[in-house]
Formats: structure tokens, C-alpha cells, sequence
């Protein structure tokens, strides 16, 4: 049985009502219809992204209806995974889908290469991996054009997914760049398997350190690679609405350059006066359009959220800020709404700590360096900073003006106060290792040194 032949039979079960569900099912239907006649006259019945988008719909409407086809996994797993993406679920429910329907297995381990969701400026890719009697995978995606020449301009982050689930990771290509018509996808999966022998876990507050293993390369167990033919259908050219407007936000100026709006996500270009005290390090909005409708931004599609080019007309580098959609809303009128904003400031982006007092010249507001451990040549610090924002780059100096980079950096989350559920507002233990390290102070750069936040939002009119 194909993919289309599995679809239509999965919804053929749809069509027998649970008993508990009476009524439900035909009410949700009959409004469906009256919104949707005119839209279904002019579309093929067998498209296989209505039969999705038909499926969300009910899914988002009827929490029961929900329930009773969790046991339905291809039609349940398409929703779960578009379901926190507000512009990757109008996507289906408008038919932007591509089905590629491939699988490959090696080593025991498949790999299904299920759909692409893309636009001229992203492809999001939906896969499943399973086999091996393993409990979790990290895909490792690289891509190249069809012969394997090299390809630039693109961004792409790893993804981790559970057996059978169907997990995403997404590719990003810069504002001067387009996707290609083909590519070759190549996906290194690594695997783990959980510890099942009961053995304890070193508690998150200490600052005892034992000497770290050497680093080991995680092992491969299998690639896979596939070949790709886009379908045009889904690359048609974004909005672009040109904005060149001054705003004074904290005492700083930002030129707020142009909206792009693609089937998938949007793009904020902004970028900062030279002459202005602080860079912008961060920025926190949202858009909202005449009907109320809220675009946020951290696109669940966006993978870094943000991306840096270069500015041409004196301004500094130009941050392309990602958020949710209007394309397929079309809206007449969009507000942008800032809310809050990262600052570095110009005379502070280093900082100088002593490591054998733990005194520093000056750390951001409720930031406190805990430690400084030194073990053989290395030096294991922590620092406790609020929030869960990295305030610390991956970039230190010596006092001689070398320039380092740290190799890793964790954090383990800590509640302020008790009770707390919500742990990314709690406090963040910030720990990495000063290598081969000699010297008795460091000069950590920052990413950011102050936040502020605006109440009420700064409101700027865009279209």
C-alpha cells in the first residue's frame, strides 16, 4: 500500500463516530462546509494536504475528537508536529505540503523521510527513524546540490527524535539567496540508549568537580542520503514590505528596514544607529493585525531565530529577526509591538574575573561568579546568572591578549524561589572549563549586559 493509499484509508476509519463523540463530528462538518464550499470547488478532492488540514482542524476544535485518533499514528503525528507552529499549521491546512514518501534502512536502523513544508527561503523536513533497540536519535542533516557540490549561504541545526516519532529540523537560506530546484539530503544518525541499570546521578548544585573524560565523537550508526527533486508549486516569493522607519527604543535608535513574509515564517530586518551607546543584543515583540491575530516571534520554524548580515548604508550589521506568518491571512494593517530588549553595552563588552578570588571589575545585575576550581592545567568555573538568557559568549582572552574559545558550556536550571514551575525565569548555574589555563584572571565576553522591559509595548505602525 503507497502513502496516498494509506491516507484515504485512514480517513475511511474516521468515518465510523465513537459513540461518545455522537453529534460532535457532524456539527464540526457542517461549519467546516460553510466556510470552506467555495475554497473545496476549485481543488482537487484527492489533495492530500486538505485531507491533513481537515484532520487539524478537527483536531484543534474537539479535544475528544482528538483523543479518540491518537491510535491513527500517520494522521496524529502530522498534527503533533505542526501543532506549536501557528505558520507550519495554516501551511497544511492550506495544501503548501510535499509529500516525499521515501525510507532507507542500514544497519537496522530506518530512516522515513516523510514531508517538506518550504518556501523560497526555508525547507522544513518531517522524518522518522527507528530500529536497533535504541531510545533516542540525533540526526546529524547536511545538504549539497545533486552532484554533492558544496552549497552557501544556509543555515541547519541538528535534531533529536524518539523511535517512530516524527521529528522536524528546518534550512535556512540568507535574504540574497533562494532554495534550490535539487539537493541531496544527507543525514548521519547517532543513537542511545537509556541507563536501565538504576545508577545515581550527581547532584545539579554541586561544584565538585572530578577530572572530565576525554571527549569522545558520538559513534554513527547509520547515513542516509536522498535525493530531492522541490517542487515549484510551494516556492513562490514571499511579501516584502518596506519599512525604513526610526525608532527609539531605551535611549537607543533602531531603523526598522523591512518585513518578509513567506508561507512559513516572517523576517524582521533591523539594524542600529553607529552612534548609539549599546548593541542590540536581543529583541522581544510581537505583530498584530487589524483583527486582533498575534504573530509572535521565535518562529517554532526559525531554528537560531535570528541571523546577522552585513549593513550597506552606515547602521551596523543588519539582524534578521524570525516570527510567525500573516501570509496566508493576508492582513490589510500589522502593528509591531516591542516589549522588551538586550542591550550590550559598548564600554562593557569584556569583563575581568580573578580566578583565585572570584572578584570581577563588573558582572551584569543579579550575576554572581561561584567558582573557580583549578584542576591539573584546566580551571572549571560557574557562575549563577538569573534567567535563561547566555549572557557569557564563547569567547575569553587571557591577560597576555591570546583569544580562546570554550569547547563546551552547560547549564543546569535552579528554582528562585519555591514552588516555581516555570524554571527558564529561575536561576541558571552557567558552568565551563578554561583550557590548558596558566593564568590567574580571564576576560570573559558578554552577550549582553543589561535587559530592559517595556510596559506598556512600544506600538509602531508597519502597513
Amino acid at each position: 500500500m503507497n502513502r496516498n493509499e494509506e491516507y484515504w484509508a485512514l480517513v475511511a476509519q474516521l468515518s465510523d463516530t465513537p459513540p461518545e463523540l455522537e453529534g460532535t463530528v457532524e456539527r464540526a462538518k457542517s461549519r467546516a462546509r460553510k466556510r470552506t464550499l467555495k475554497r473545496w470547488l476549485g481543488i482537487p478532492v484527492a489533495s492530500l494536504g486538505g485531507v491533513a488540514a481537515a484532520f487539524v482542524l478537527l483536531v484543534n476544535c474537539c479535544v475528544p475528537f482528538a483523543q479518540a485518533c491518537g491510535r491513527i499514528p500517520g494522521l496524529r503525528d502530522l498534527a503533533a508536529a505542526v501543532a506549536l507552529s501557528p505558520s507550519l499549521k495554516a501551511a497544511v491546512e492550506n495544501d503548501f505540503v510535499q509529500v516525499v514518501d521515501q525510507e532507507q534502512t542500514e544497519n537496522g536502523i530506518t530512516f522515513r523521510l516523510d514531508y517538506l513544508i518550504l518556501d523560497t527561503m526555508q525547507i522544513n523536513f518531517f522524518y522518522s527513524v527507528s530500529g536497533g533497540d535504541y531510545d533516542r536519535y540525533h540526526v546529524y542533516p547536511s545538504i549539497t546540490g545533486p552532484d554533492g557540490e558544496k552549497l552557501e549561504g544556509y543555515s541547519i541545526v541538528s535534531s533529536e527524535t524518539t523511535p517512530g516519532d516524527l521529528g522536524d529540523f528546518n534550512v535556512n537560506y540568507a535574504d540574497d539567496l533562494q532554495v534550490p530546484e535539487a539537493l541531496r539530503l544527507t543525514c548521519a544518525v547517532t543513537a542511545q540508549r537509556e541507563d536501565r541499570d538504576g545508577s545515581a546521578v550527581a547532584p545539579a548544585d554541586s561544584s565538585i568537580w572530578d577530572e572530565p573524560e576525554p571527549a569522545q565523537e558520538p559513534e554513527v550508526v547509520a547515513t542516509f542520503t536522498f535525493d530531492l527533486e522541490l517542487d515549484d508549486r510551494f516556492t513562490v516569493p514571499g511579501k516584502t514590505i518596506s519599512l525604513n522607519k526610526w525608532v527609539e527604543v531605551d535611549g537607543q535608535r533602531l531603523l526598522l528596514r523591512e518585513l518578509v513574509v513567506n508561507p512559513t515564517h516572517a523576517r524582521l530586518a533591523v539594524s542600529s544607529d553607529p552612534d548609539n551607546t549599546a548593541w542590540l543584543a536581543g529583541l522581544d515583540f510581537y505583530l498584530e493585525d487589524e483583527k486582533g491575530n498575534r504573530y509572535e516571534a521565535g518562529s517554532r520554524s526559525s531554528g537560531s531565530g535570528r541571523l546577522v548580515s552585513s549593513g550597506e548604508d552606515g547602521t551596523n550589521d543588519v539582524i534578521h529577526y524570525y516570527l510567525e506568518s500573516s501570509f496566508f491571512r493576508s492582513p490589510k494593517h500589522l502593528t509591531l509591538y516591542i516589549t522588551g530588549a538586550r542591550w550590550l553595552d559598548k564600554d562593557k563588552e569584556w569583563v575581568t574575573v580573578d580566578l583565585n578570588t572570584g572578584e570581577a571589575g563588573w558582572l551584569p545585575e543579579g550575576v554572581e561568579f561561584l567558582s573557580a576550581d583549578r584542576q591539573g592545567e584546566d580551571v572549571h568555573c560557574v557562575v549563577l546568572a538569573p534567567g535563561i538568557q547566555q549572557f557569557i559568549s564563547w569567547n575569553y582572552r587571557d591577560p597576555e591578549g591570546g583569544e580562546h574559545s570554550f569547547d563546551s558550556m552547560g547549564t543546569t536550571a535552579h528554582a528562585s524561589e519555591p514552588g516555581q514551575e516555570n524554571l527558564e525565569e529561575g536561576l541558571h548555574e552557567i558552568s565551563f572549563s578554561l583550557r590548558d589555563y596558566p593564568w590567574d584572571t580571564v576576560e570573559l565576553k558578554l552577550n549582553f549586559t543589561r535587559e530592559t522591559a517595556f510596559s506598556p509595548a512600544i506600538a509602531v505602525e508597519l502597513q
